[in-house]
């Protein structure tokens, strides 16, 4: 990915200034709550470190097995907002709902927006997902992260 790329005539990784803005907000009210370290957050190493969380999960999608990788990849309240579902609460329900995944030939997810301030991080992009019989299933997700003394994990995602 070309990270000097422009979306919408924007510098890639900016957001419209209203929901810049909305993020601030939320990023400074739930910064004491989230247990992350509130020291400045280097963008390039938090996109790598994240970047990283996002490849194990897709590698336990591939594996088959995304359950066992809940705890490297989840916070422990963390949320799944699938479209047209009941949202998933907490590692243990998201854990149960992933029991006896089919293992995907193919698992992508590429990061084409991502902002961090203190121990949040909002990322915007796109997955490709590729069923064993090969059909291929393409959309956008959201994801919300909070750097926890256990790494960036996802926070809050939702997909469409």
């Amino acid at each position: 990915m070309n990270l000097a790329r422009t979306l919408r005539g924007r510098p890639a990784g900016l957001a419209p200034r209203p929901f810049r803005r909305v993020l601030l907000v939320l990023a400074v009210a739930l910064g004491p709550a989230c247990g992350g370290d509130d020291a400045g957050t280097d963008p390039e190493t938090a996109r790598a470190e994240i970047e990283a969380v996002s490849r194990r999960w897709e590698r336990s999608l591939v594996e088959g097995n995304p359950a066992s990788a809940v705890g490297e990849v989840f916070t422990e309240d963390a949320m799944r907002l699938p479209a047209g579902e009941p949202p998933v609460s907490g590692r243990a329900a998201i854990a149960e709902a992933l029991a006896g995944s089919v293992a995907l030939a193919e698992a992508r997810f590429d990061i084409e927006e991502l902002e961090a301030e203190g121990g949040m991080a909002w990322a915007r992009g796109t997955y490709v997902v590729r069923a064993p019989d090969g059909q291929s299933f393409r959309g956008k997700f959201l994801e919300v992260w909070r750097r926890t003394v256990e790494g960036w994990r996802l926070h809050r995602v939702m997909w469409d």
